[in-house]
């Protein structure tokens, strides 16, 4: 069943690689090179028009037409541009393939509790993965995300509370959003991680402020707000909070509708979910995160709180599903979370086939109730929620499981092998 499964996800996974755009239509990967190209030639890749940079390489621009990535990722992404487009393509798309090796390396290998062939199997499910794939289809940068908050988890359990911060800082320099992560140090009070964190941060900013200048790295927030603005949000592939809330409130109440209380409404659910996470996190301060839940459930959070995230950004949802996984091995996961999380991986695998779909092909009931039939294409941010509540009930289930809390060192038991999620 292993083999099957393995050769399953590899077909899937290859010929998604195989059956990549055209370099010219690969728009993440053209917005990167045009912004490095335009930082080389002096230019402000925030401000400026990138369409006139890359019409020279014969790139579909299309709407990506401001850097929207941080300073210190175009500077690390410089090197691509000594290749030409398709084998700088060809080095970014090896060094993610590497990366992604490494993390699941990192979440399956010497993981006490798990046996040999759970962990394969975790593996070939981590492959199958949609969003896994989705990533490089765009040619994005979520998989080193991923793989960074692996490696400061990997690194906790190891006591390397130093490694750990340093982790967070530079996935929050790549990508800003994971500089939530700090809330969880602060109110599990883990003042190592914090410290080096910060300094981390505050290093890792001023490199480039140094080599860019610090005007162009201000910039980044001019970018930053662009591609948050009303084009992207009507998108049902953008599917933290904010989008979603705009969405269905443009749908029900019309785009010319008063937009600060669109605003507000954005605040007041943002609220709900950060409160959950923090009540979850200070329930459980002086004791230690079994399993990293808390852990897990603000992973999630960081991409529902981000002003935009896309369907790709769903790939961090492996981190708390392998975990939950882990547990589950142990006889300290319950039933409700892994149903929960599978049926959220599920959704993940065809959430964007049928949003493509509803949107090429709009039903009747979709012309004639529009406000109505607004949920239905957001079944992206119905899998970001249901994997939200699975790592909730993850971690409220460990306060009601008084096997759990007192959970013994799993490095002397012999691991179990999986069971079925309703045993």
């Amino acid at each position: 069943m292993l083999v099957l499964l393995w050769v399953a996800a590899l077909w899937k996974f290859v010929s998604a690689l195989l059956t990549l755009p055209p370099l010219a239509h690969r728009l993440d990967f053209v917005c990167y090179y045009d912004s490095v190209l335009a930082l080389r030639q002096g230019l402000d890749p925030y401000t400026a028009n990138l369409a006139a940079v890359g019409n020279r390489f014969g790139f579909e621009t299309g709407p990506l037409i401001h850097g929207v990535d941080t300073p210190l990722l175009l500077l690390l992404l410089e090197p691509l541009t000594l290749f030409t487009p398709a084998n700088a393509f060809l080095v970014w798309t090896s060094f993610n393939l590497a990366v992604l090796a490494i993390g699941i390396y990192l979440l399956l290998i010497r993981r006490p509790g798990l046996d040999t062939n759970t962990a394969w199997l975790l593996g070939a499910l981590i492959l199958a993965f949609y969003p896994v794939g989705w990533n490089f289809f765009w040619a994005q940068t979520q998989v080193i995300i991923l793989v960074l908050m692996v490696a400061a988890m990997r690194a906790m359990e190891d006591e390397h509370e130093g490694a750990a911060g340093l982790y967070v800082a530079l996935a929050g320099l790549l990508r800003a959003y994971p500089f939530l992560l700090l809330g969880y140090f602060a109110l599990r009070r883990n003042w190592r991680v914090m410290k080096f964190a910060i300094a981390g941060a505050f290093v890792g900013a001023l490199i480039p402020a140094l080599i860019l200048g610090f005007a162009r790295c201000f910039s980044w927030v001019h970018g930053a707000a662009w591609v948050s603005n009303h084009d992207r949000m009507v998108f049902p592939f953008v599917i933290s909070v904010a989008p979603f809330v705009s969405r269905m409130y443009w749908a029900l109440l019309g785009p010319t509708a008063a937009d600060w209380s669109r605003h507000s409404l954005i605040f007041a659910v943002d609220a709900i979910f950060l409160g959950m996470t923090v009540r979850a996190t200070l329930a459980s301060v002086g004791r230690r995160d079994y399993d990293f839940r808390i852990y897990s459930l603000w992973i999630v959070t960081t991409v529902l709180l981000s002003p935009i995230a896309w369907h790709h950004y769903l790939v961090l949802l492996v981190l708390p599903f392998v975990q939950m996984a882990i547990a589950a091995v142990n006889d300290r996961a319950k039933p409700r979370e892994l149903w929960m999380a599978a049926a959220s991986y599920l959704l993940a695998c065809v959430s964007v086939p049928i949003t493509f779909q509803l949107l090429a092909h709009p039903s009747a009931f979709q012309r004639a109730f529009p406000s109505l039939s607004a949920p239905l294409m957001e079944t992206g941010f119905f899998t970001l929620l249901m994997g939200y509540v699975a790592v909730y009930w993850f971690v409220a289930d460990l306060k009601s499981d008084d096997r759990a809390v007192e959970s013994p060192d799993l490095t002397d038991q012999e691991p179990r092998p999986l069971k079925a999620i309703g045993a």
